[in-house]
């Protein structure tokens, strides 16, 4: 007859091994289903990363905050910022453009604005204006009637010189005009002093933001203004021009 320790031997001989005293010791786990049979689309590869730009791709081989790093950025990033200034600046001169004042009619359009005048004269209640223009400048639109807010009877002369993208106007009205006929030309416009012209003191005036200068003076009972994208000297000329022309016409 077995002693009681040689039954408990007896039965732990039946499995796995002995029973013992020590705690049982770690086991390796077994692999998930997803690693021994792949995901349940039955692909066993990792899911794909989003792919990468050069410039991001060389960055996740670099140390971060390592010179390396730094180099990248500044070898892959410049020129997207110089992108980006480039197409503000691009923007900024479409609205510069959009905004600015332009001679009205077609800048290639031609018209004899000596004969315009010589029609229009009879209607006026002054002598017009019209003065003789540099080589390079044609006149692309002569008009007399009503014009402004006032609805003042005005002469009006625009010339272009396409070769320098420039481009000048007059206009022209009865001494006794209300103050807010040259006001409403020159809403963008700040005075910036005075020139004498011709025995005539004309006020200087500048478009604010922009290229522009504007002189507004008086002679012969008529208001002058004289307006353009032209160098001060080219504005001040058809100025001159302009009182030559008035005081012949008077004469």
């Amino acid at each position: 007859m077995r002693a009681p320790a040689e039954l408990e031997t007896a039965r732990g001989s039946g499995d796995n091994g002995p029973v013992t005293d020590q705690p049982d010791a770690p086991r390796t786990p077994l692999p998930t289903s997803t690693a021994r049979y792949g995901r349940l689309d039955g692909s066993s590869a990792p899911p794909e990363q989003p792919e990468l730009f050069p410039g991001e791709r060389a960055l996740a081989r670099t140390r971060a905050g390592s010179r390396e790093e730094m180099r990248v950025i500044r070898r892959h990033y410049n020129w997207v910022n110089m992108v980006i200034a480039l197409l503000a600046c691009g923007a900024l001169v479409a609205v510069a453009l959009m905004l600015a004042p332009r001679p009205e009619g077609d800048p290639t359009r031609e018209v004899d604005y000596t004969q315009v005048a010589q029609s229009a004269q009879p209607m006026a209640a002054f002598p017009l204006a019209v003065p003789d223009i540099p080589e390079g400048w044609h006149a692309n639109s002569a008009t007399f009637g009503e014009s402004g807010p006032a609805a003042v009877p005005t002469w009006y002369v625009s010339w272009v010189n396409e070769e320098q993208e420039r481009w000048l106007s007059l206009r022209q009205v009865a001494a006794d005009a209300p103050e807010s006929w040259s006001a409403a030309h020159l809403e963008e416009y700040a005075t910036t002093g005075e020139s004498e012209l011709g025995g005539v003191q004309f006020t200087r005036y500048e478009r604010t933001g922009g290229s522009g200068h504007a002189l507004v003076g008086s002679a012969e009972g008529t208001n002058l203004l004289i307006m353009g994208s032209a160098p001060w000297e080219q504005v001040e000329a058809i100025a001159e021009e302009a009182l030559t022309s008035q005081g012949d016409a008077a004469g």
